[in-house]
């Protein structure tokens, strides 16, 4: 619904929602310029109207003034006095902005630093280079503060998050599909993925095969040629390495799990892209029915699913 009908603001409806049992949320995107620097940034704002001090980081690079390979400009990345942050040596303004708490691991900016932003300040973040590291940076910032840590993620990159309770928010937009109902589409199909369920034995087939690594186009091929009484586990999400009418087939024709499953709780949608403007409205609607989640455009203030 709009806001018109609430007095709660779609950013706010998320943050509640994401925030509700979980100290980390990461916001990923399906695509390149779908939006996901904008849904972390309005999270970021909405604690700060709470007055609660969050911490951040990110899984890749973010807040850079334009992009590295487009040069378009990308969203900055905004420090308020308090926040905690965690970055690279190399990316830490060079000004008294930042007040040093503790080193982390090594990576290719640099030695990672935690630090309290002391004034508001505006600057690039990064995170360590291994799965390992993200998950123990997001640990030393939960312990450095009693906020949430809040994450600027990578959809390839969030394994570290498997088994854990925090909380994934799906970015996706125009920058997905030129139309409402394909990028409808493959927010599902992203969602699908994600939200792989975990291993249970009281549901599992005659056949348990185990796939080592990703599995990928070859595995597919060889499980759709075989029997449909088997169950698949990989070991998280991340692993499934098949997408689109492939992904879709397997999930229909064998019992598809992980030993390590992620919890996604929502999506948000941008209508902007390069090619033109999706309409608002139905982009929320569309996005709520084919993934099932609550969705919000925090931009348009527009919420859908969730009993809407």
């Amino acid at each position: 619904m709009p806001r018109s009908s609430s007095s709660t603001s779609a950013a706010e409806a998320l943050y509640a929602l994401a925030t509700a049992s979980a100290r980390s949320v990461v916001v990923v995107g399906t695509a390149k310029n779908a939006g996901k620097t904008t849904a972390f940034n309005a999270l970021r704002a909405v604690a700060r109207r709470r007055g609660t001090v969050v911490a951040v980081t990110s899984i890749g690079r973010d807040g850079e003034p334009s992009d590295a390979l487009d040069a378009q400009p990308k969203p900055r990345v905004r420090l308020d006095a308090g926040t905690l942050v965690a970055l690279p040596a190399g990316l830490v303004p060079r000004s008294p902005a930042l007040a040093l708490l503790g080193r982390g691991q090594e990576s290719a900016l640099g030695t990672l630093m935690f630090a309290r932003a002391m004034v508001p300040t505006t600057c690039e973040i990064a995170g360590p280079p291994t799965a390992r590291a993200m998950r123990a940076t997001i640990d030393r910032l939960c312990a450095l503060g009693d906020g949430p840590v809040l994450v600027d993620g990578a959809i390839d990159r969030i394994a570290p998050l498997a088994g854990g309770d925090d909380a994934i928010v799906v970015a996706t937009g125009a920058a997905s599909g030129s139309t409402v109902a394909r990028v409808a589409q493959v927010a599902a199909d992203t969602v699908a993925r994600l939200t792989l369920p975990g291993r249970d034995a009281a549901r599992e087939r005659a056949t348990v095969v185990r796939i080592a690594g990703a599995l990928d186009a070859r595995d597919a091929e060889e499980l759709l040629h075989g029997s449909p009484d088997v169950t698949v586990v990989v070991d998280d999400p991340t692993r499934i390495a098949v997408r689109g009418a492939v992904f879709a087939a397997l999930l229909a024709f064998v019992d598809l799990r992980c030993e390590r499953p992620l919890r996604v709780v929502a999506c948000t949608t941008s209508p902007v892209g390069r090619e033109g403007t999706l309409p608002a409205r139905a982009l929320v609607d569309a996005v709520a029915r084919a993934t099932g989640l609550p969705t919000f455009d925090v931009v348009a203030d527009l919420t859908g699913g969730a009993g809407d």
